[in-house]
């Protein structure tokens, strides 16, 4: 590991310090990529950091951060943390509401925001929250604004360029002072049975993962990741943030969920990550793309995926993986590499998919194209990852291997238990649900699954699993894959706990079977 002083963001300068003039981070603006060296990187956070100081933030102060994925995001994340700050990150789909309980929850002193949307919600909170500051990234459509407690960014850095000069040191010096069990980040999970829960996660528990995940599938300085997911969820910071700082590659922001599929083609990423409905919708596009081709096409279309489909069906070293191959790669060169290549993936080197469960026929399907699409699997409370695809060992059907540093075992239940570096401090003022959490360093996860010869498979979630009127156990989440899967439907929710045979309400893919319709 790349020298620091047990802190992310002591990782993180020392990188500054390795890469300098190299590209770090792009952005579009007006349709111009714009590039951010790790020299600009470095100054930027060094800048917020200086700016928090001047603010009165101490070590284990909380700051927020609400806003879509974009550079300021992660210069607030890291400047925060360099100061001992403990970064706590807000969906920009939020209702006022939601950002009221997780902003006052977390007691932060300074809140950060994107823009006009998102300070309309503040506005309309304000008096109810109790942040010392809140600092507007983008000025657009709020000229001649005034607020005692709200400041534009432009203004923020212009009082920490004016206090780094008179404290030059200040920075570095709460930076020596950061240990590896101090807190780093709150990261609220969802509150599907309640209120958002914040998991708390420190130095040694990112440091940790991060080296655990690149020794499972290792990244390069030379990689290119695209940053979309919400930067509030632990899944995005692993590629965003964990892994393309250790590894020192470079970070591209799109401009918006919308522009998605033209970002992509644009950067032709070789780290892409995403959920599993994001994978679905791309396999439906290839779908509509297919069924508007010619009759030759279409066949070819056909054989093609089929022939791939055997390939990476049949087991690795064998005698029929190498017959199918022989068949494979004429297909592949001749229409499964321009179907990858119309997405935007043909320098895809790393594509993984997780934060929800994915039908194995989804994997096969793309690795068919020639994607190598792994799965993971992990939750916020184990820092994001417990096992992990490998890219040269993949088993269909598991979410992987149990990664480096984290060990595993099965509950007599059937519950996954996990424990190691990566098993989060506890929640945020619930010591009570972190004691159920937590166990003698076992992280009990919730989810129900099997482990064999090192690698894991998840059944479903343990509160999930429906029992029939005849007392059978079913995992619905194995038949909503399976349905998913199919190109004419976009959502699937198995119903049958105790009644005597199981039913789905199933959401249709619009634009797919109003094709068929057509047809």
């Amino acid at each position: 590991m790349p020298a620091g002083n047990g802190s992310f963001p002591g990782l993180f300068f020392s990188q500054v310090a390795r890469y300098q003039d190299r590209v770090a981070l792009r952005h579009k603006d007006y349709g111009i990529w714009n590039r951010i060296s790790w020299k600009e990187y470095g100054a930027m956070v060094r800048l917020v950091a200086a700016g928090l100081i001047s603010l009165g933030v101490q070590r284990g102060d909380k700051v927020s951060i609400l806003g879509e994925n974009r550079p300021e995001w992660l210069y607030c994340d890291l400047g925060n943390m360099s100061v001992g700050g403990v970064s706590v990150g807000v969906y920009p789909t939020s209702a006022p509401d939601q950002v009221a309980y997780v902003v006052g929850h977390s007691e932060s002193q300074v809140l950060f925001v994107e823009n006009e949307e998102q300070v309309d919600k503040v506005l309309q909170i304000l008096p109810e929250l109790q942040v010392k500051q809140v600092i507007i990234w983008d000025p657009k459509g709020l000229w001649g604004f005034s607020q005692e407690r709200i400041i534009f960014f432009d203004e923020f850095l212009k009082r920490a360029k004016a206090y780094l000069e008179e404290n030059p040191d200040c920075v570095d010096r709460r930076l020596a002072e950061i240990q590896p069990e101090d807190t780093a980040m709150i990261i609220y999970t969802s509150g599907t049975t309640g209120r958002p829960k914040g998991a708390m996660l420190n130095h040694h528990n990112i440091l940790s993962m991060t080296e655990s995940y690149l020794l499972a599938n290792p990244g390069y300085d030379t990689d290119e990741a695209l940053s979309y997911l919400p930067l509030a969820h632990i899944y995005e910071n692993l590629i965003s943030l964990f892994q393309a700082i250790r590894s020192g590659g470079t970070v591209n922001f799109v401009e918006s969920m919308d522009t998605l599929p033209h970002n992509l083609k644009e950067v032709s990423p070789t780290i892409f990550a995403s959920v599993p409905r994001i994978w679905e919708k791309f396999a439906s596009m290839i779908a509509i793309r297919m069924a508007d081709s010619t009759p030759f096409k279409k066949l070819l279309y056909k054989i093609g995926i089929g022939v791939g489909l055997k390939y990476v069906r049949s087991p690795e070293s064998s005698s029929q993986r190498f017959w199918w191959s022989l068949l494979y790669w004429p297909f592949y060169g001749l229409v499964l590499y321009h179907l990858k290549r119309q997405l935007g993936l043909e320098r895809v080197r790393v594509a993984i998919c997780g934060a929800a469960p994915a039908s194995p026929e989804l994997f096969q399907y793309y690795n068919a194209i020639g994607v190598p699409l792994r799965e993971g699997y992990g939750q916020t409370e184990s820092t994001g990852v417990i096992a992990l695809q490998r890219l040269d060992r993949p088993r269909w059907g598991y979410v992987g291997e149990v990664v480096p540093g984290v060990e595993v075992k099965i509950a007599e239940d059937g519950e996954i238990l996990a424990k190691g570096a990566n098993v989060f401090q506890g929640y945020f003022k619930n010591p009570e649900l972190t004691a159920e959490t937590v166990k003698d360093g076992w992280l009990y996860t919730g989810d129900v699954g099997a482990l064999e010869d090192g690698f894991l498979k998840i059944m479903d979630r343990k509160k999930d699993i429906l029992i029939t009127a005849g007392g059978k156990n079913i995992t619905p989440a194995f038949i909503e894959n399976k349905l998913k899967f199919s190109s004419y439907i976009q959502d699937a929710v198995v119903i049958g706990d105790g009644r005597k045979f199981l039913s789905a309400l199933v959401l249709i893919d619009e634009d797919n079977v109003t094709k068929y319709a057509q047809d």
